[in-house]
């Protein structure tokens, strides 16, 4: 990952290349970082990092969940 950001909300945004094989943690893809938080709430999970894969796709966006909102 080239870029790693993190604004006010916690939340670390990454730009680059994402291996579904060799992450652990609890994750989904999404179109935008709107349907992270989305899925964040739906679920009750706490979303702490959003990967921007910059691929030309539906999903180009990878949410990373850890935990529950009330741990």
């Amino acid at each position: 990952m080239t870029e790693n950001n993190e604004r006010s909300d916690g939340i670390k945004r990454s730009k680059g290349k994402f291996d579904p094989v060799t992450e652990k943690r609890d994750w989904s893809i999404a179109a935008s970082e709107e349907y992270c938080k989305r899925i964040a709430r739906n679920t009750g999970k706490r979303l702490v990092e959003i990967i921007d894969t910059e691929e030309d796709s539906l999903l180009p966006i990878v949410c990373i969940f850890e935990g529950y909102l009330d741990d």
